[in-house]
């Protein structure tokens, strides 16, 4: 088994928004009991890096890049899935080639390759077939319309004893022109 990423960096949507979706997962594990990512706060993933070599190596690059990232209103509107596994908010078309481009850029940044990327913010992952058509038909009816200003990144490090990405590194600004 692979280990697990010692460092995430994550845009976070606002801290109401965070409880808005922490309140969706709490209802979804009340009905389908736990999942991956039912404890985790709401983040967009960038990048994983492995251990403190690697984010040693890179973080003056991917500081650097982030000066040349203009801060943009991002919006998140719908409910979608990858497959059955994972259920999903997404963002509208622009916001999701804003969000792409970061990913992808962070990545060429340090050297990486990615092959796609898919920004989006997720309830639960690790569904199997009958668990996905639950959390979809809960939210079915539910209302999902919310905007932030995307103008950073954060570091999150794994904490062993909460088993997530508990402790905040470091943020890092876009460029504020």
């Amino acid at each position: 088994m692979k280990p697990i990423p010692l460092y995430s960096l994550v845009i976070f949507p606002t801290i109401e928004q965070q409880y808005l979706i922490k309140s969706f997962k709490k209802s979804l594990k009340d009905n389908i009991s736990w999942f991956g990512s039912a404890n985790s706060d709401a983040h967009i993933t960038i990048i994983n890096l492995e251990n403190e070599l690697t984010l040693g190596l890179y973080i003056n690059q991917i500081k650097d890049f982030c000066k040349t990232i203009i801060p943009q209103k991002v919006r998140f509107n719908s409910f979608s899935s990858f497959a059955h596994h994972t259920f999903f908010i997404s963002p509208d078309e622009k916001s999701q080639l804003y969000l792409n481009k970061i990913i992808i850029d962070i990545h060429k940044s340090i050297g990486s390759s990615i092959k796609n990327a898919h920004a989006h913010m997720t309830i639960a992952r690790g569904l199997d077939n009958e668990r996905m058509k639950k959390a979809q038909e809960q939210f079915r009816s539910t209302k999902i319309n919310f905007e932030f200003i995307c103008d950073s990144i954060h570091i999150r490090k794994f904490n062993d004893k909460t088993k997530q990405y508990s402790d905040i590194v470091e943020k890092i600004n876009f460029n504020k022109q």
